[in-house]
C-alpha cells in the first residue's frame, strides 16, 4: 500500500487568510472613521468569532455577519446607538472574501502531480461544505485527490477516523498543513507524522504552540515536499544497502 499524505486546503494549496486579513484591515478603518479604536475593534471581532464559531462554523457568510455584530457590540460598550448604514457597510466588507478567485500557492499543482504517483492523497479541510467544494472545483485540483473530506472542525478524532476508514499505517502517513492548531497538533495526537508549511499570515485563532516540535518537519514551501520524500527514499535505500553489506 502506498504511503499517505493528508493535505489541508486553505493556505496550504491556495491563498485564503490574506483576504480575511484585508477585510479586517478595512473593518478597522471603518471603525476608526466612526470614532472607535482600531485595536479594540479587532479584539472585539475576535471575541465575537470565538463565541459564534461553535454555532455557525467557519462560513465566510458568518464572518461577514461577525463584522456587523462586532460593530454593534462596540456601540453597546461605548453607549452609542448602532447605525444600520454602518452595519451594512461592515457586512459588505466581510462579503469580499467570497469574491476573490482561487489563487494557488507556488508549485502546488506540479507537486501534487508528482506526489500522486507515489502517495495516496487525501484532502482534509474544515469549513462550510458548499463553499469548500466550490473552492476545490475552482482550483482544478479535485481530480488529483483519492478522497476529499470536509469537516466542521479538525481534531485528533477526525484523523483517527481517516486512519480507520482507509486502513492507514500511521508510520507511513503524514498531515501537511499550515495551521498548528488544526493541522499539526491533532495529527500528532492521532499518532501520524506532520509536515508544517507556515504562511506569512496565519489567523490568530489558528496559532498555537506545536506540541512536539521534534516530530514535525518544517518546509518553506509546498514544492519542497518532493525533495523531502526523495531524500527519505534515498536514506532508506542507503540503509538497506548498508545492511546488505554487513550481511555479506
Amino acid at each position: 500500500m502506498k504511503p499517505t499524505l493528508i493535505i489541508d486546503a486553505d493556505d496550504t494549496l491556495w491563498k485564503a487568510e490574506v483576504y480575511y486579513q484585508q477585510c479586517i484591515v478595512d473593518f478597522g478603518e471603518l471603525m476608526v472613521a466612526h470614532g472607535f479604536d482600531r485595536q479594540e475593534a479587532e479584539q472585539t471581532l475576535d471575541l465575537v468569532e470565538i463565541e459564534r464559531i461553535p454555532v455557525t462554523g467557519y462560513s465566510p457568510h458568518a464572518f461577514a455577519e461577525n463584522l456587523a455584530l462586532a460593530y454593534r457590540r462596540l456601540c453597546q460598550q461605548h453607549g452609542r446607538p448602532a447605525q444600520r448604514e454602518v452595519e451594512d457597510q461592515a457586512q459588505e466588507i466581510g462579503q469580499a472574501v467570497v469574491a476573490h478567485p482561487i489563487e494557488l500557492l507556488p508549485d502546488v499543482r506540479e507537486t501534487l502531480g508528482q506526489l500522486g504517483d507515489r502517495f495516496h492523497l487525501l484532502l482534509l479541510t474544515k469549513g462550510d461544505r458548499q463553499v469548500q467544494r466550490q473552492k476545490l472545483t475552482q482550483s482544478g485540483l479535485a481530480d488529483l485527490f483519492d478522497g476529499v473530506h470536509i469537516v466542521a472542525e479538525k481534531d485528533a478524532d477526525v484523523f483517527r477516523d481517516l486512519i480507520a476508514t482507509y486502513e492507514l499505517h500511521p508510520e507511513r502517513t503524514w498531515m501537511v498543513g499550515n495551521s498548528p492548531k488544526s493541522d499539526i497538533n491533532p495529527a500528532l495526537e492521532a499518532g501520524i507524522g506532520a509536515i508544517h508549511i507556515p504562511q506569512p499570515v496565519t489567523w490568530s485563532l489558528e496559532q498555537e504552540e506545536i506540541a512536539d516540535p521534534e516530530r514535525v518537519v518544517v518546509l518553506d514551501g509546498f514544492g519542497a515536499l518532493v525533495g523531502l520524500f526523495a531524500n527519505r527514499a534515498a536514506m532508506k535505500e542507503g540503509k538497506e544497502h548498508a545492511s546488505l553489506g554487513n550481511d555479506t
